[in-house]
């Protein structure tokens, strides 16, 4: 549906949103939200349920991921809506606030407590971006950048009425009010502004608040009126603002319907949204009058919304429909609007009193001032076709080209006509007086002049020279005496004494054709416009020229006229008019929607009557403007997104779709399943049906492909290669998007089917067999190599710990038990003797064995010295909550026992205070064994070792370390075993032993 009415030369265009479907029946529950990308977010009936809508794509958030926790919604109004300065959306209701993540699909929540005092709900943030929400409460509640959310009241709020936010100031305040007590809220608290009965009685507590001056004169107080009735209204200087008692109703459903917080300023225009109806207003702030315009109404109670971006775009919410209403400004009067008709309109002139002549295809019109166009009755013609017009300065003669062929005489005082034939085949292109007597003529066979009294026409002769049978669009008589012609075969000059010579000639890189129209500025520079090309700028000076397309911002690159104001050059096109800052040097571009008469215009139909009056002519009649008042336009910042992209995932083994953003940097595509589509949306979403995308392969193809105006780019079936897909658009005025998508693809090549490649794989078939028996043989020797050297060390370490003066130590003392202890000690102390040289035995055939053997048998041997000690002995044995689980964890056989004996035997042996400590943990893949003891550290032992009478030399250490070199051999890419040793200090003394074992896990091979 497209709606379009004009209020007061206003123009309206409105169109309903298409967001329910059969697969989405859920009604909104909020105003709609424009976020910053002009995105709008919606929520549904379903608590914690929001949508994202692009203008034809909708992208759903939930909070609730099972479909039966969702409750009944609270309604949301625009007020209840913020984006915070990381893009975070927060739509808050009375008892919880919803926290939107726009690029993660997510959303969560928090909660708080209520009064429900009243069923409204506001957000508003602070300058050090703290967020406040009015709940319906004699509190507000405070979420810092933390997300921690706190209760911040008043004294004076504690047996009042609750407070509501009511405005953002423009200067980042935020404006409340609880009854007729006002407040604003900073970074600070909540700070006491005064009473409104003491500051004015006369105005109401449910007064409207808007910035300084925006519907009222700036900086009064007084009376306004609304329709003819008188309303109060004050200033508040402190907070510059104005408060306006207004005809509040009681019949809003939809939110609030304050003037405050349902009303949109744009312009001259006041907005309100009550019940059903959306009342157009005029402001006008010499009278303070506000008169309703016009009222659109809809089935349903309607909330408005608009964002900064885009002012004069209004969303229009009902609880199952979403309209969006663009108010088209009123930049350009309109002439020659007809609604069963348009009339296409060419030359236009006038006179001295400045009323104005339109030549037509349907007739010749004149405009007075004021007043609209009529036709003149010329008698013998009835709708007469007119091309270019060329008046006379005593204002009664009127010459008009017709069909190029013939010109026409019209007498303005006795509305008659003379039909003056031109000779056969000759076309009137270009016509402009030459002096009282002749006028300039361009034509399919030259310049050439006509002579009024003798009614006829001659190729245009000067010093003997003259052009030739050149077609001629364009001609100007520049302040410095030279002619230049603009024609189909390019740019000629003409300079006294001189023959007529193509500008190419002189300045070879001006390869320039097709030429339609000429201009020379207020500094002698000279403006072409071209069929095609756009417009050259050429420099009177310094002969240097410039060519301005549509990539530099003109409208269109077929250009019809040129006009000159004050600051701007402005041209009008085959799509759209521009206007050209000669100081700034960029474009701003209008169109219908900006409120021109048609987007297409006509050559020679351009004509300035004074500095205030610019006129072109168009398709649908001309368009009247003061070059001075208009607003200027550029380029709008529309932004392509991603909304979402398919294809087959590798990883995933199947088709994937992910939306808004591809996180790879390079999207992997398999040979045979080789296709990836990708849907995308312009932020333009009025005219979103306008909007045509464009994309492009780089590796596969150069040019830029119209993908038309749906957003889908589909590449079916891609060669291998790796590609560049580059994406981007333009919107209803033909203005390319501010930035491109650029999206990296691989597909992988498909290597058997090439015979070279049949080749390769043979050679390196037969050489990866000749390269494996031979790296087997060699590998099966180094096995063999060091399992020989591995059993030689388990026998050397066996030997080492079953020592001869260890055995003779265990029956020395097992006498001693015998006669001193009896013969129970002495079965115990031989019990455990046999035991471990029985484990010792067993160990010694087994490459791995579990952590829970190793420590029986260390817990034995433990047992067996602390009897041959006396029980002197104090020893812990640990095994950390990292490891769960003591027989599912294996290490080799025979290896911690040793640096135990060393530190039983050298570091503990002077001590009277024995102590022992072995710790088992797990880091990472590393089991971790500490063996610390409270020795006399390693450099002492050495020299009580020296000095020892029986000292024998160990060789346990030796072999072990051997057996953590073999270990660290066989791996390639890490240690198997890491071994560090180091002396306790305290207080510069040393006080023990650590010995630190890491052991890379190792399964059960035995």
């Amino acid at each position: 549906m497209l709606l379009t009415v004009q209020v007061f030369g206003q123009d309206y265009a409105l169109k309903e949103a298409q967001i329910r479907d059969g697969f989405n029946t859920y009604l909104l529950s909020s105003s709609a939200f424009i976020d910053k990308d002009r995105f709008i977010w919606y929520a549904t009936n379903r608590d914690g349920d929001f949508y994202r809508f692009d203008g034809k794509n909708k992208l759903r958030y939930q909070f609730y991921k099972d479909e039966n926790s969702y409750d009944d919604s609270f309604y949301l109004s625009n007020n209840a809506w913020i984006q915070d300065h990381n893009n975070i959306i927060w739509a808050a209701e009375l008892d919880k606030v919803y926290i939107i993540a726009p690029g993660k699909l997510q959303v969560e929540r928090i909660q708080y407590s209520t009064e429900k005092l009243s069923s409204k709900s506001f957000i508003a943030q602070d300058e050090i971006n703290n967020l406040w929400i009015s709940n319906g409460s004699r509190f507000l509640i405070k979420i810092a950048p933390d997300r921690k959310a706190t209760q911040v009241t008043h004294p004076l709020l504690k047996n009042g009425k609750e407070i509501e936010i009511i405005k953002i100031l423009d200067n980042g305040k935020i404006f409340a009010k609880s009854g007729y007590n006002l407040f604003y809220i900073d970074s600070g608290g909540i700070h006491f502004f005064g009473n409104l009965q003491a500051i004015d009685k006369d105005i109401n507590p449910d007064f409207a608040v808007f910035e300084n001056g925006k519907i009222a004169t700036e900086n009064s107080s007084g009376y306004y009126k609304y329709n003819n009735v008188p309303y109060k209204y004050i200033y508040i200087k402190k907070l510059d603002v104005q408060l306006f008692n207004y005809p509040y109703e009681e019949n809003c459903f939809l939110g609030n319907c304050s003037w405050s917080t349902n009303a949109l300023v744009t312009d001259s225009k006041l907005y309100i949204a009550n019940d059903a109806n959306l009342f157009i207003n005029n402001i006008n702030k010499n009278s303070n009058e506000i008169t309703t315009l016009d009222t659109l109404h809809f089935k349903k109670q309607i909330s408005i919304s608009n964002n900064n971006h885009s002012p004069n775009f209004i969303w229009i919410s009902t609880y199952d429909e979403l309209y969006k209403l663009l108010i088209i400004p009123n930049n350009f009067k309109r002439s020659l609007q007809f609604d069963d008709k348009q009339y296409s309109t060419r030359g236009i002139i006038s006179d001295s009193k400045n009323n104005l002549y339109i030549a037509t295809y349907e007739g010749l019109y004149k405009q007075e001032n004021g007043k609209k166009p009529t036709q003149l009755s010329i008698k013998g013609e009835k709708n007469g076709l007119y091309d270019i017009l060329v008046l006379e300065k005593n204002d009664s003669i009127l010459w008009g080209s017709q069909q190029y062929h013939r010109i026409k005489k019209v007498n303005l005082i006795t509305r008659t006509k003379k039909d003056i034939e031109l000779p056969k085949g000759f076309k009137i292109e270009y016509m402009k007086e030459k002096s009282s007597d002749e006028l300039w003529i361009g034509s399919n066979k030259g310049l050439c002049v006509f002579n009024k009294k003798t009614e006829e026409v001659s190729p245009y002769l000067e010093d003997g020279y003259y052009l030739g049978n050149i077609p001629v669009l364009g001609f100007i008589e520049a302040k410095d005496g030279k002619k230049w012609i603009a024609t189909r075969q390019g740019l000629f000059l003409k300079e006294k004494g001189k023959d007529f010579i193509n500008y190419q000639k002189i300045n070879p890189s001006f390869d320039y054709k097709n030429l339609q129209t000429l201009y020379e500025d207020k500094k002698g520079n000279l403006w072409i416009g071209t069929n095609g090309k756009g417009i050259i700028f050429l420099d009177s000076k310094t002969k240097q020229f410039k060519n301005l397309t549509q990539s530099d911002g003109l409208s269109n690159n077929i250009i019809c006229g040129i006009l000159e104001s004050k600051d701007a050059m402005w041209f009008s096109s085959y799509y759209g008019l521009s206007r050209f800052d000669k100081q700034k040097g960029f474009f701003a571009v209008y169109y219908k929607e900006d409120g021109l008469a048609d987007n297409e215009f006509n050559t020679r139909s351009s004509y300035k009557k004074n500095d205030s009056a610019y006129y072109f002519g168009g398709l649908n009649g001309i368009i009247e403007f003061n070059p001075e008042k208009i607003q200027l336009k550029g380029k709008h910042p529309h932004t392509i997104f991603l909304y979402s992209s398919t294809y087959f995932s590798k990883e995933e083994n199947k088709n994937v779709t992910n939306y808004l953003n591809i996180n790879k940097k390079t999207i992997n595509l398999p040979y045979n399943k080789n296709y990836f589509s990708a849907v995308f949306s312009i932020n333009e979403l009025f005219y979103i049906e306008k909007n045509i995308y464009f994309y492009k392969i780089e590796g596969l193809r150069n040019e830029w492909i119209n993908a038309g105006t749906s957003g889908l780019v589909e590449l079916p079936s891609l060669p291998p290669g790796d590609y560049v897909l580059r994406v981007k658009g333009k919107d209803a005025k033909n203005i390319e998007t501010m930035n491109e998508i650029k999206i990296n693809l691989h597909v992988e090549q498909i290597f058997f089917k090439t015979p070279l490649f049949i080749f390769l794989m043979a050679l390196i078939i037969i050489g990866s067999v000749i390269y494996f028996f031979i790296r087997r043989n060699r590998i099966q020797k180094r096995f063999f190599e060091r399992e020989k050297e591995v059993k030689e060390l388990k026998s050397s370490a066996l030997r080492a710990q079953m020592n001869p003066h260890f055995v003779f130590n265990i029956l020395n003392n097992m006498q001693s038990v015998l006669i001193l202890k009896g013969e129970a000690e002495a079965n115990k102390y031989f019990g455990a003797f046999s035991k471990i040289f029985r484990q010792t035995l067993d160990i010694s055939r087994q490459e791995h064995i579990t952590l829970k053997s190793e420590i029986e048998y260390l817990d034995n041997y433990l047992l067996l010295n602390n009897l041959q000690l006396n029980n002197e002995l104090k020893y812990t044995i640990n095994v950390q909550n990292s490891i769960n689980d003591t027989s599912m964890i294996f290490l080799p056989g025979m290896l911690i026992q040793p640096f135990v004996e060393n530190a039983i035997l050298h570091g503990l042996s002077q001590k009277k205070d024995k102590k022992l400590t072995i710790d088992f943990s797990v880091e990472k893949d590393y089991l971790v064994i500490v063996i610390e003891d409270n020795g006399v550290g390693r450099v002492a032992a050495a020299k009580y070792a020296e000095n020892k009478k029986e000292a024998y030399k160990s060789w346990a250490t030796t072999i072990v370390n051997e057996r953590i070199s073999i270990m660290n051999y066989s791996n390639n890419e890490t240690k198997a075993a890491i071994l560090d040793i180091d002396d306790l200090e305290e207080n510069d003394t040393i006080c023990g032993t650590r010995v630190t074992l890491k052991l890379q896990q190792a399964s059960n091979d035995s």
